[in-house]
């Protein structure tokens, strides 16, 4: 699904617009003529996987940080929490849109 918001911010960062989550609420606020919904669309299509793969990282990245101290020496379980972790580190290089996240240890 496209993200109207997202892709104004990154081909008109510094224009005057605001913008929900649908063409039709796009609000431009400039002189030159409104982007059209198929030049918005065919941006997406360019950005979106690079966009969504920085979210996947930060959430990542927060999913590392949050068990950070399951890796200590009498951390009971450390060993499955171990594997994945390992796993949450490899996933930028394995990750597609459909790939979900490797499930934490119970």
């Amino acid at each position: 699904m496209m993200d109207y918001r997202v892709t104004m911010s990154f081909i008109h960062p510094n224009k005057d617009y605001m913008c929900e989550d649908t063409y039709e609420s796009l609000v431009w606020n400039e002189t030159e003529p409104k982007p059209t919904d198929e030049e918005l669309k065919d941006y997406w299509d360019t950005i979106k996987h690079e966009y969504l793969k920085e979210i996947m990282r930060q959430e990542r990245n927060q999913l590392l940080k949050d068990c950070d101290y399951c890796a200590l020496p009498d951390f009971p379980n450390r060993e499955n929490y171990i594997l994945y972790r390992q796993e949450l580190r490899e996933l930028p290089e394995k990750w597609t849109i459909d790939k979900p996240f490797p499930q934490k240890p119970t």
